[in-house]
C-alpha cells in the first residue's frame, strides 16, 4: 500500500448509509457535514431484484460507499453474486435534481436483469470519486 492510499483509507468518511425507513428494500445515503457532526440524506439506493439477498445488497452498499468516500479496497462479491454487475447512467440530472443510475445483473444466461437503482444528489461530485 502506498502511502497516499494509506491517507484517503484513513481519512474519515464522509458518506454513510442507513436502512431505508421508508421502503424494506432499499438504504438512505447520507453525507456527513465538513464537522462530520450532522448528516442530512442525499440519495438511496433500491433493490428492485425482488430475489436478492439483502445481505447481499447491504455489501454492495456498502461498496458503493467506500467508493464515494475515495476508498480503494472493496470487497469481492463476485463469489457470492455469480454475476457480472453492469450499469446505465440513466440521467446524470433529472427534474428531482438527482442523478440515477441502474445497475444490472448480467448472468450465465446472457441476459441482463435489473438489480438496483442508485439515485443521488445531482451536485454530489460522484463522478470524479
Amino acid at each position: 500500500m502506498k502511502m497516499d492510499d494509506f491517507n484517503v483509507e484513513s481519512k474519515v468518511p464522509r458518506y454513510a448509509y442507513e436502512r431505508s425507513p421508508v421502503q424494506d428494500r432499499a438504504f438512505m445515503i447520507v453525507r456527513a457535514d465538513e464537522k462530520g457532526i450532522n448528516s442530512a440524506p442525499v440519495g438511496d439506493y433500491t433493490v428492485l431484484d425482488p430475489e436478492e439477498d439483502l445481505e447481499l445488497a447491504e455489501k454492495k452498499v456498502m461498496n458503493l460507499i467506500s467508493l464515494l468516500n475515495g476508498r480503494k479496497k472493496l470487497m469481492d462479491l463476485g463469489h457470492e453474486t455469480k454475476t457480472r454487475v453492469l450499469y446505465r447512467i440513466v440521467s446524470e440530472r433529472d427534474d428531482e435534481n438527482k442523478s440515477k443510475i441502474l445497475f444490472y445483473n448480467l448472468g450465465n444466461e446472457g441476459v441482463s436483469v435489473e438489480n438496483a437503482l442508485f439515485r443521488i444528489e445531482a451536485d454530489e461530485e460522484i463522478w470524479d470519486a
